[in-house]
C-alpha cells in the first residue's frame, strides 16, 4: 500500500512540476505567449533577457517557492496522516530519500513538462527550491555567490552550472565536519543528492538539444 501511495505521489510531483509560473506570470501581467518570445523557453532566463529583470527574479523566485513549499506541504500531509494511524506505513513516506524523488519528478516535470509537448524550461531556480529543502544553507550560501556572479560579472551561464554543482559539495564539507548537520539522515543521502544534481544536468542537456544549442 505504502509503495503505491509514493507512486501517486511522485506522479502527483511531475504534473505539479509541469505548472509552469513563467507562462501564466507572463500572460497575467504582459498578456504575453512565453513560448513565442526570445528561446520560447518557460523560464526564468527567457524573461530576464527578453522581456523584463524584474520580472524574471519575481518568476524565478516563485519557481523556487513553488518547489520548496510543495514539498513542505507534502511533508506535513503525510505526516497528519500517519500521526491519525488510518494508514500503515506511511512513516517511510516522508524519509528523506524517499521525499526526494518527490522532488526528483516535480524537477523532471518542470523541463519536460506532457502539457507543453515535453518543452520546459532549465529548472534552475525549481532545483534550487528543492534543495533548499534539504540543504538550506548550502543553498543558500550558493543563492548568494550566485547573484553577485549575475549581477557583478554577468556571468549567468556559468552561474547556472555553480547552482548545480555547488550546493552539492557544500553539502558534503557540511555533512563530514558538522556532526548536527548529518543527524536524522538516512543511509545514502549524500550519493543521491549527488545524482540528482547529475540529473539536473542530463534535464538541461535535453532542454539545450531541443533548443538546438548541442
Amino acid at each position: 500500500m505504502s509503495y503505491l501511495i509514493a507512486f501517486i505521489i511522485i506522479c502527483l510531483s511531475y504534473l505539479y512540476g509541469c505548472f509552469s509560473t513563467a507562462r501564466i506570470v507572463t500572460k497575467s501581467v504582459r498578456s504575453l505567449n512565453i513560448y513565442k518570445i526570445g528561446t520560447g523557453l518557460a523560464d526564468t532566463e527567457n524573461i530576464y533577457a527578453h522581456i523584463s529583470k524584474p520580472l524574471g527574479i519575481l518568476v524565478g523566485a516563485l519557481d523556487a517557492a513553488k518547489a520548496y513549499f510543495f514539498l513542505l506541504l507534502v511533508e506535513m500531509l503525510l505526516r497528519i496522516i500517519d500521526n491519525s494511524g488510518a494508514v500503515s506505513g506511511i512513516a517511510t513516506l516522508y524519509q528523506r530519500n524517499v521525499m526526494l524523488l518527490y522532488g526528483m519528478g516535480m524537477l523532471v516535470g518542470h523541463c519536460l513538462p506532457l502539457t507543453n509537448h515535453f518543452r520546459g524550461g532549465r529548472g534552475i531556480f525549481t532545483y534550487m527550491g528543492f534543495v533548499a529543502y534539504f540543504a538550506f544553507y548550502p543553498m543558500l550560501i550558493t543563492a548568494v555567490i550566485a547573484w553577485i556572479l549575475v549581477i557583478r560579472f554577468r556571468q549567468i551561464r556559468f552561474t547556472q552550472y555553480l547552482i548545480v554543482i555547488l550546493p552539492v559539495v557544500l553539502f558534503q564539507i557540511f555533512y563530514s565536519v558538522i556532526p548536527a548537520f548529518r543527524k536524522e539522515l538516512p543511509p545514502y543521502f549524500v550519493p543521491i543528492m549527488l545524482g540528482i544534481a547529475v540529473l539536473m544536468g542530463i534535464l538541461n542537456i535535453i532542454v539545450s538539444k531541443k533548443l538546438g544549442e548541442i
